[in-house]
C-alpha cells in the first residue's frame, strides 16, 4: 500500500508541469509580419513582431522557422518606451529543410526578428512568396508590403488594400485574423521596378523642427563673431606693446652708439699723465687710467 502511494505522488509531482502545460499552450496573442522589398539590400527583408498572451506563463521558449536560404540579422525585445533591445535566443539551427530561431521569453514585451530571403528577378519583375508554416496558432495575423521606389505594378495574393505609413511610404496592409496552429499562410507579392535603386538610398532627411540660431549642436558664425573680434582685439594689443618695447630699445642701442662714436672721435691733447703716462684727451682734468689730476701746460 505504501509503495502504491510513493508512485502516485511521484506521478502527481512529475505530472503537474505537464498538466500546466497542457492547459496553457504556447500561442501567439498577435504577429505582425512586414515585408520590405529592395529596402537597404537587393533583397526581401522580413520583420517579424509577436507578443504572447498576458496569461502565458513565462519563461518560456518560442522557435520560428524561417526559409534555409534566409540571413538572420537581428532578435529583439521592445521596451516599454518602444526602443529595441538585443535578446537571448538559440540557432539559428537547421531542422526539416528550415532554420530554427528559439527565443528565450521571460518577459511580456514585443518581440523583433529580421532577416533577408533573396527575390526572384527577371529583367524589371520581382516575385516573392512569403510563407507561415503555422509553427503556432495567432490570434491576429496582420501583413504589410512595403512598396519599393520606382515601382509600375505591384500586386499581391491575397489581396491587400493601400494606405500610407506613419513616415510617409506607400503600403499594402490587411489584417487577416486568427489562425490555426498547423495552417500554414502564403502570401505572393508581384511587383515591376524600373530601376535597382534602393529605398533606403531615396529617403531625405528632414529636421524634426525649423533650424535656428537656438538648435542645439548647430553653429553659427554670429554666435562666435565677439569672440573672434575679442582675441584680435587682445593681439593687436600684444603686438604694439612688442612694437613698441622692440622701437624702445634700439633708439637706446643707438643713442649709446652714437655716444660712444663721439668719445671716439675726441681730439687728443698735448698732455700726459704724470703718473701712468697715459696721453689725454681735450678737456680732460683726470687721467682716464689712473684718475690722477692732471697737470696741464701753461
Amino acid at each position: 500500500m505504501r509503495k502504491w502511494l510513493v508512485i502516485l505522488f511521484l506521478m502527481g509531482v512529475f505530472g503537474i508541469p505537464f498538466s500546466a502545460r497542457a492547459l496553457n499552450p504556447i500561442k501567439l496573442a498577435t504577429l505582425q509580419v512586414q515585408l520590405w522589398p529592395e529596402y537597404d539590400q537587393p533583397s526581401m527583408l522580413v520583420i517579424y513582431d509577436l507578443k504572447l498572451p498576458d496569461a502565458t506563463i513565462l519563461p518560456v521558449n518560442v522557435s520560428i522557422g524561417i526559409p534555409a536560404d534566409a540571413n538572420l540579422v537581428a532578435v529583439a525585445s521592445q521596451t516599454s518606451g518602444g526602443k529595441l533591445i538585443n535578446t537571448d535566443y538559440i540557432g539559428p539551427t537547421v531542422s526539416a529543410g528550415r532554420q530554427i530561431v528559439t527565443l528565450q521569453i521571460r518577459s511580456q514585451a514585443i518581440y523583433h526578428l529580421e532577416y533577408y530571403e533573396p527575390l526572384s528577378r527577371a529583367g524589371q519583375q520581382r516575385d516573392f512568396t512569403y510563407l507561415w508554416s503555422g509553427d503556432y496558432a495567432v490570434d491576429d495575423l496582420s501583413l504589410s508590403v512595403r512598396v519599393p521606389v520606382d515601382t509600375d505594378t505591384i500586386i499581391a495574393n491575397p489581396i491587400l488594400k493601400s494606405a500610407q505609413n506613419v513616415d510617409g511610404s506607400d503600403i499594402l496592409i490587411k489584417d487577416f485574423g486568427p489562425i490555426a496552429e498547423g495552417q500554414s499562410f502564403v502570401l505572393q507579392v508581384h511587383y515591376v521596378k524600373t530601376s535597382d535603386k534602393l529605398t533606403v538610398s531615396q529617403q531625405n532627411v528632414q529636421p524634426s523642427q525649423p533650424l535656428s540660431s537656438n538648435t542645439p549642436g548647430r553653429l553659427m558664425l554670429s554666435n562666435y563673431l565677439p569672440y573672434v573680434f575679442g582675441v584680435l582685439g587682445f593681439a593687436l594689443i600684444v603686438g604694439g606693446v612688442v612694437f613698441f618695447w622692440q622701437s624702445s630699445r634700439g633708439r637706446k642701442s643707438s643713442g649709446h652708439k652714437r655716444h660712444a662714436a663721439q668719445e671716439g672721435n675726441e681730439p687728443e691733447s698735448e698732455t700726459y699723465c704724470s703718473q701712468c703716462g697715459t696721453r689725454a684727451r681735450m678737456g680732460d682734468r683726470f687721467c682716464r687710467v689712473c684718475g690722477t689730476k692732471l697737470r696741464h701746460g701753461t
